[in-house]
Parts: structure tokens; sequence; C-alpha cells
């Protein structure tokens, strides 16, 4: 716990603040999913984003990708993909960053698999998975800038 605490102190402020908000988020995301489900958790966090500081920085998509995969790492519990790809677009559009919040399924196996990832730049930024090649997307919002 003091290893994890040395190592907050010694982030800079914005990484402090940056972080604060997505754990803040990541664990919003987990109980708005299981009360009142995707649609209205969506519509939450799109009003949400618009009350949350701007991290307009040319690295800001890299430091909310960092900020999402550490807090889903170190908070108790489990946080899936749609989780941390719902807390990265808000903390994306909140710093007004064109991404896509994408959704889809794996078409080579046998039982259903969803999934949900954030690209940015065509780059898939939250929710890259080794054989991503498998998920074919159904659904996404395109948010822009």
């Amino acid at each position: 716990m003091r290893a994890r605490l040395r190592e907050f102190r010694a982030l800079s402020r914005a990484q402090k603040l940056l972080l604060c908000e997505a754990v803040a988020l990541i664990v919003a995301s987990k109980v708005l999913l299981t009360v009142v489900g995707l649609e209205d958790a969506e519509r939450c966090f799109g009003t949400l984003s618009q009350f949350l500081p701007c991290h307009r920085q040319p690295e800001a998509p890299k430091s909310v990708r960092w900020a999402v995969l550490t807090a889903g790492s170190r908070l108790p519990g489990t946080y899936d993909c749609l989780e941390r790809a719902l807390t990265g677009s808000t903390l994306l559009e909140a710093s007004d960053f064109p991404h896509c919040l994408r959704f889809g399924v794996d078409t080579q196996s046998d039982t259903f698999e969803a999934h949900a990832w954030v690209e940015s730049n065509g780059d898939v930024l939250i929710g890259d998975v080794d054989d991503f090649g498998r998920f074919r997307a159904l659904t996404e919002r395109e948010v822009r800038g």
C-alpha cells in the first residue's frame, strides 16, 4: 500500500487529476451499467464529460489510456472492456479528442463473446487484445473533437 502511495505522490499534478477521474469514472461505469444499462450509462457519461476538466495536450490520448488501464488494474474487483471503454471515451470526449467507441462480437468462436474498445487516429487506444481480428464491429459511436 505504501509503495502505491509513493507512486501516486511521484505523479505530476495533471497525472494525479486524470488518474482520480479515471478511478471515479470506472467505478461509476460498473454501477451505472449494472443499474441502468448501456444506453442510459452512455447518456449520463456524455453529460458528465461536459463538466470534467479538459486535458488537451498532444499526449492526452496516451495519458487517458494510461489512466484507464492503471485505474482498472489497481482497484479491487474486475473491470471489463465495456467499463474501460466507457471511461476512456468519456475522458477523451471531455478533452475534445476525436475517437470512436466500438462494440463488436467474436465471429470465430462457437460461444458468444462481445468486446468494446476505443479507437483514436485509427489505432486501438483502449481494449486491444491479442487476437483482435476475431471481433467484428457491430456498432460504433464516433465522437468528434
